[in-house]
């Protein structure tokens, strides 16, 4: 299993190009059945999952984003986290890896972890939530599908397109800050993307007994 978990983590790359079909529904049904047992702080228990698992669906709630978005950007308004210099980037994106699609890049399905955030372990909460999209995106992977997870989605339908945030039916009151796009891939990569990142690893190790 050590084996086959390591080239799931080391191969598995961020999908911005998918096939425009829907999911097997039995499918996504082991994917979710398996996130029952995803960890959560102090056995809580308390995430929640949406998934719009028809692509039709995922259209409608881009279609009631995606006008008001471009709208938005073209009186120089962005979500927080945006301003006119990474709009430009990712309008360059579009063109290219995003398909036509800067908003879920071109994503049939998404997933949504959240859980109602407020009070105390409020923080817990939003780690709940983080872990759960972790779960679920290498399980989706471990299933043959392609996945990428995005925030600026999340914001834009918090900040710019609350009518379209309505349509997901996930309470004001619940974290939502993640989205993962989800579905067949229409690229399938000979290997995962290589990365060093050995100088960011510290490590204490045993010594050896003389």
């Amino acid at each position: 299993m050590g084996d086959y978990m390591e080239r799931l983590v080391v191969n598995r790359r961020s999908c911005r190009r998918y096939l425009d079909k829907n999911v097997s529904p039995d499918v996504i049904s082991r994917i979710l059945k398996a996130m029952e047992s995803a960890p959560t702080g102090g056995n809580s228990c308390g995430v929640e999952h949406t998934v719009i698992d028809d692509k039709e669906r995922t259209r409608e709630i881009w279609n009631a984003a995606y006008p008001v978005m471009e709208a938005n950007a073209k009186r120089h308004n962005y979500t927080s986290s945006f301003s006119d210099f990474y709009y430009t980037k990712m309008k360059q994106s579009e063109k290219t890896v995003r398909k036509g699609d800067l908003l879920f890049c071109g994503a049939p399905h998404l997933f949504i972890a959240h859980e109602r955030c407020v009070g105390k372990w409020a923080e817990d909460s939003k780690v709940n939530c983080n872990l759960a999209t972790a779960y679920f995106e290498l399980l989706a992977n471990a299933f043959g599908l392609g996945t990428v997870i995005m925030s600026y989605p999340a914001d834009a339908l918090k900040e710019l397109a609350p009518a379209a945030r309505e349509m997901l039916n996930i309470p004001t009151d619940h974290y939502m800050n993640l989205i993962v796009g989800f579905g067949y891939p229409e690229i399938c990569y000979a290997r995962g993307v290589q990365k060093e990142r050995g100088g960011k690893i510290h490590r204490w190790t045993q010594r050896k007994s003389r």
